[in-house]
Order: structure tokens, then sequence, then C-alpha cells
């Protein structure tokens, strides 16, 4: 009979997997992409650490034992414990020094190297994580493929993991997930846009309008009385595929690869031939950007194929 392995999981979302920015805005939605890993840790005791804002997506989470909200008193925990597994997600140069100490028979993610005095990976194939997301470019393989080859295992289709909301009968066809977060306002698709769509659509399906902007909770049982969410690359998107619905996801200033292959996923990426693309910058060069170039007509198209 196979023995209960002691886990630790650090992930707070000041960093996003896939890119070298740190950032005092936590991407919620990085850290529900990483539940996906729980799959491989179901029959063990998982400590995870997480940032406070972080804390709802994990709350009650049925594969985490213990939740920690990163600070001192989670360290100095730590510092008490001895793990079989322990894997870093996080890029902070401090995070990354002080689990240099923690015992732990397996260390896979990030890590300070004390040799050339900067981050590493435990792991020579995913050396590329520590460049940014714009130098990405060359990478076929999708967010999910890529956060498993980071642990030493196959991602095999396995999905993200959010405490299950109750089941009930979905009110909306379509949930138009509209705004986007502060850190990339470039991810924004044009107002007038989402308005041509809803006039698409809207004779065909019942249509309702992102809810819960300021509550997180509120936020997820929105998603949840939805059949489908249109959606740009967002903290909505991972929680849609958490939640087991059909998703249609706009891209320009990021990398729509990352979504690719990933079941309930339909990836709408922006037909421009820009040469910056994916820039993943805050604000565009130019006065009319790669989200504008992705058209309602499109969009509707794929809602319906997804939706028969």
């Amino acid at each position: 009979m196979k023995t209960s392995r002691k886990v630790l999981i650090i992930k707070t979302g000041f960093s996003e997997f896939l890119d070298r920015g740190i950032s005092t805005t936590v991407s919620l939605g990085d850290v529900l992409i990483c539940t996906s890993l729980l799959h491989l840790y179901k029959k063990d005791e998982v400590t995870w650490v997480t940032d406070w804002q972080a804390r709802q997506l994990l709350h009650k989470n049925p594969y985490i034992h213990h939740l920690l909200i990163f600070g001192t008193k989670a360290l100095e925990h730590l510092n008490t414990q001895e793990f079989d597994i322990l894997i870093n997600l996080e890029k902070d140069i401090g995070i990354c020094t002080f689990l240099n100490q923690l015992r732990a028979r397996k260390k896979y993610g990030f890590y300070f190297n004390d040799t050339i005095h900067n981050i590493s990976t435990r792991r020579p194939s995913t050396q590329y994580l520590l460049s940014g997301q714009e130098n990405h470019r060359e990478i076929k393989k999708n967010a999910l493929e890529i956060l498993y080859e980071t642990v030493g295992e196959e991602w095999k289709g396995q999905g993200l993991i959010l405490t299950q909301r109750p089941k009930h009968r979905e009110k909306f066809d379509i949930g138009f997930n509209y705004a986007v977060g502060s850190k990339w306002p470039t991810k924004a698709w044009p107002m007038d846009h989402w308005k041509s769509l809803e006039n698409l659509v809207g004779k065909s399906y019942k249509i309702t309008w992102q809810q819960g902007h300021k509550n997180l909770f509120k936020y997820i049982d929105w998603i949840n009385d939805c059949r489908m969410i249109v959606t740009s690359d967002s903290l909505g998107q991972a929680v849609a595929q958490a939640l087991g619905k059909k998703v249609v996801t706009l891209y320009g200033p990021t990398n729509h690869v990352r979504m690719q292959g990933i079941p309930g996923v339909t990836v709408v990426p922006s037909p421009l031939k820009c040469p910056y693309m994916p820039c993943f910058l805050p604000v565009c060069k130019f006065d009319k950007f790669c989200m504008d170039y992705i058209s309602p007509e499109k969009v509707a198209q794929m809602c319906e194929e997804q939706l028969r």
C-alpha cells in the first residue's frame, strides 16, 4: 500500500508561473491554473502557501489539507517541518532563498542558485520559464503541459480544481466576461464589439453580462450560472475551466498557445500580423491594437459551434 507523502506547494500569485515579472497584484488566475497539479497528489498530505487575496480560490479544496497564508507565521511553521516533495512556483528572490533551507527529499520549481546568484529552475528543460513571456514565441506547449513538466510529470488532460459549487440548472447560455484586470488593460476587447456580439447571438441564446466584480464568490457563482463564458485571457477563463464550462477565449497581447489543446477551451487569436505579438505590454504602441481585429462575427460563430 502506497504511503501518503507530505507535499508542500508554494503558489502565492506574486509572479506568474510563465513570466519572470514580480508584482504586488496577485494573479488569481495563475493560482487557480496551478491547482491542476493536485491531481498528482490526491492521496498525499498537501500544504499550500498562498497570498491572502488568493485564499478564497483554495478554501475547502478537498486535496489541500493545510492552507497557509504567506507571511512570517507561515514561514516559521514551515521551518519546523520536513517534506517529501517541495514545489515552488514563485520566482520571488526572497521566497526562493528561504526555501533553500527547508528540508525536502525532492524539490521542484524555482530556487536561488548560489553559484550564479540568481533564480534557477531545478529542471533544465524549463529554464526558459525565467524569461519573459514575450520571449516564449517558439514554445508549442500549453500552460498545463509546461506545469507538469516542471515537476517531472506528463500532463494527460487533467483540469483545474476549484471547490465545487452546488449543482443547479444553468440560468444563461452565454456569459460575457468583459472586464480585465489592471495589470494588462490591453487584453480588453472593445465594448462596441461586445455589444455587436450580443446583437448577433442574443436572439438565439440567453445572455448575461459579468457580475460579482468585487466579490469573488459572487463572481464564481455568476460563471456557474452560465453554459458558456466568452472572455479575454483572465481569471474568468480559469474559473470557467475549473467549473467545466465551455470557454471561448479572445487573445491578442498574450500568447494563445498557452490554452491550445485544453478540453472545453476554444481559442480565438487576433488575426493581426503584428511583429510584436505576443508583446505582453500594458499599453499598445498603436492607435488600433490587436484585440480590435477580432471580429464579433468570428466570436459568434465559435459560440454557436460550441453550443450546438
